[in-house]
């Protein structure tokens, strides 16, 4: 039976113009409280910008946990926006064990099918309940088009992608247990807290210790070992639904986690071409 460990941790390309569907009932701001604020930290964003990110919310839906969102070898007509739960995408063998290649958060995107019509080499699939945008490729080239400045913060968005592939590659490759799970979880506080679902340091994050363990590397028995010792170190405390991380500085230590993968902020380097990247046409 597996145990869930739901968690808390404290410390710190164009398509002619198209019009889109009347909005449904109001859906909440998930996806702008975190698609927005997730590529601000990326490229300057408009006002009219954040308005189109904003209007995104009409293609929200609810998404049942372990809901293949995008099978491997599949194509989506759209692009996939997490407004709120944790999806992730995987890969599975002929005995049915899988790897969790990448967390999908809210606010992170997948469109290489609407974008370039190529099937995945994975499969995507809800962790959690989700809520999720689907965009249909024609509006969402339309958004591109209208919004260079929105069209750059994605670009941006995928190279942190890539960065994120390359840590979790070495993770599993040169840490212990519960160096990896340290990594892992101030990782998860980076990026849950730049979008604004952190309070007072703490997060929620309901995955099963089978999961983690897939997405470490590890067995599930080993996960709750490892579990164990970072408790038993005083590096986090487990009460609940809620993990909480007492000694921030000691776990990055630990982990030898650097952040800089995961912000490649415009802020850094200057906006716009300064930083080598000119914004789409």
């Amino acid at each position: 039976m597996e145990t869930v460990v739901p968690m808390t941790v404290t410390d710190t390309a164009v398509s002619r113009r198209v019009r889109p569907p009347r909005p449904s009932a109001p859906v909440g701001s998930e996806p702008r409280s975190a698609l927005i604020r997730k590529l601000e930290g990326l490229a300057p964003l408009t006002v009219p910008d954040r308005a189109a990110l904003a209007g995104l919310t009409r293609y929200v839906r609810p998404i049942a946990r372990h809901t293949a969102l995008v099978e491997q070898d599949g194509v989506a007509d759209h692009a996939l926006i997490v407004a709120a739960g944790f999806a992730g995408r995987l890969k599975r063998c002929a005995s049915g064990r899988r790897q969790i290649l990448a967390y999908l958060i809210p606010g992170d995107l997948c469109d290489r099918g609407a974008i370039h019509g190529y099937p995945l080499d994975h499969t995507i699939e809800t962790l959690t309940p989700c809520r999720i945008a689907e965009v249909p490729r024609a509006v969402y080239f339309d958004l591109l088009d209208r919004h260079p400045g929105i069209a750059l913060a994605l670009q941006r968005a995928k190279l942190t992608e890539e960065a994120t592939a390359r840590e979790w590659m070495a993770n599993i490759a040169m840490r212990s247990g519960p160096e990896r799970m340290a990594h892992l979880l101030c990782e998860l506080l980076e990026r849950l807290g730049s979008i604004g679902e952190t309070a007072a340091g703490q997060f929620d994050m309901p995955l099963t210790q089978r999961e983690l363990a897939e997405t470490l590397g590890l067995s599930s028995v080993h996960v709750n070992r490892v579990l164990q010792v970072l408790r038993r170190d005083g590096l986090i405390t487990l009460r609940g639904r809620r993990l909480r991380i007492l000694a921030p500085r000691q776990l990055r230590q630990l982990a030898e986690f650097e952040a800089g993968y995961l912000s490649p902020s415009y802020r850094a380097r200057g906006a716009g071409s300064r930083n080598g990247v000119r914004p789409p046409a």
